[in-house]
């Protein structure tokens, strides 16, 4: 039913409907006390738990309540009326949002989800998307629609409310908690980049990663709170200006180190099994992190080199801690790739090495390692590593990455023109 015409209250008079969602209508409405205008949200009285959230908080990204209203059947929240458009109508309509648009707006909804999360009970939004998403014409951005919000510790299960192709997987499990928001906020950001998203790679490496990061599958290999997603934002917008030529050499050698942390990420579950393995996780996701900033994507090669060092005091630290065979691994791999960063070829090739023989059915690092010695014009070692590699062929594990794909390419190319 349309309410127009309806006053509210004697006092709030219904003038038009201006949207949906959460389950309830949305009309603008006039303050006949006041001569203002104010949004009025019409929800069942069953769905009322949104007042209560409403009431409770306080955020400059969040309309306020200014009344409630409740009769048999239903009820209505008077909030402020936010004038603009969602993101979503701007997507629509065929905006192209700039990086710094995406990165400006990243940091505002980290901003009230970081409030949401620090809350005592925490408060997950779960349903976060462009169209929840309103610009006003101040220029803030304000989060709308509360309808699927919960109180919550840990995880909190509930009836999944998200949207398809924003929610968290296991948000179809009746699972919500602050990975989940994380995800939803990951997945809203690539929205916002538009069909331009396999351009961020190059656009902007560092937004790129942070989006791949928060839009992992599994809940424990994603940011884990959004005060880090808000931090690795800041330093984004901090920097995003002061390079725009992309330095292609560096690109070229970012490529090798996101190949090298994707086949961890996808590969390495029975990393996070455990308290233990989830901390190496972490510990070790924090270094390579390094190779995502501005500085090492566009710096000068003293801060690329300065980072490099960084990194493998990283490294050689965790090292010392780790010993399983799959930890020390990988740490080795990160540790080949940074001295091929910093040039020094004896010692990446002595820890590609030390990787096979930490792991001698390690299929992939065949191929980290075969890519090496064909960057570095190394022929004689690089064919007594494919030898070696098909006399132990029917001995590896299934692992595969992009770089053993193009070394057995080019390997099988040498083999016929011989």
């Amino acid at each position: 039913m349309n309410l127009s015409g309806t006053v509210l209250k004697g006092r709030y008079c219904i003038l038009d409907p201006v949207g949906k969602g959460g389950g309830g209508k949305v009309y603008l409405a006039r303050d006949l006390e006041l001569g203002v205008l104010w949004a009025v949200k019409e929800i069942p009285v069953s769905d009322k738990s949104e007042a209560r959230m409403l009431l409770k908080l306080s955020h400059p990204s969040l309309p306020k309540m200014i009344d409630y209203i409740e009769d048999n059947r239903k009820c209505y929240l008077v909030m402020e009326y936010v004038r603009g458009k969602s993101l979503g109508e701007y997507l629509r309509g065929g905006k192209h949002f700039s990086i710094n648009e995406i990165v400006k707006y990243g940091m505002e909804i980290s901003d009230v989800f970081s409030y949401f999360h620090g809350r005592k009970p925490p408060v997950y939004y779960g349903d976060l998307k462009p169209d929840n998403l309103m610009l006003g014409e101040n220029g803030r951005l304000y989060l709308i629609d509360l309808g699927g919000a919960v109180n919550g510790y840990k995880y909190h299960h509930k009836v999944c409310t998200g949207t398809a192709g924003f929610a968290a997987p296991e948000q179809y499990e009746g699972k919500i908690n602050a990975a989940t928001d994380i995800y939803t906020f990951g997945k809203t950001l690539s929205a916002l980049c538009g069909k331009t998203d396999c351009l961020l790679f190059i656009r902007n490496m560092s937004l790129f990663w942070l989006i791949f990061r928060c839009c992992m599958k599994k809940p424990e290999m994603r940011y884990q709170n959004m005060k880090t997603v808000q931090k690795k934002l800041s330093r984004i917008q901090k920097r995003q200006n002061q390079s725009k030529i992309k330095n292609m050499l560096v690109l070229a050698g970012s490529s090798i180190v996101f190949a090298v942390i994707t086949v961890f990420l996808l590969f390495s579950s029975d990393l996070v099994s455990g308290s233990k393995t989830f901390d190496f996780y972490e510990e070790l996701t924090d270094i390579t992190d390094l190779y995502y900033q501005e500085e090492f994507q566009n710096g000068s090669k003293a801060d690329r080199e300065k980072i490099c060092e960084q990194a493998d005091t990283g490294l050689r630290k965790l090292q010392k801690q780790c010993t399983e065979k799959e930890e020390s691994r990988k740490i080795l791999q990160i540790l080949a790739v940074n001295s091929e960063y910093q040039e020094n070829y004896e010692n990446a090739g002595f820890y590609y090495e030390q990787m096979l023989l930490y792991d001698e059915t390690y299929r992939a690092g065949y191929g980290e390692y075969g890519m090496f010695l064909f960057r570095t014009g190394q022929k004689e070692a690089g064919q007594a590593l494919w030898t070696e590699y098909k006399s132990k062929e029917t001995m590896l594990d299934d692992t595969v990455s992009r770089n053993l794909r193009l070394w057995e390419k080019e390997m099988t190319k040498s083999e016929e023109k011989s």
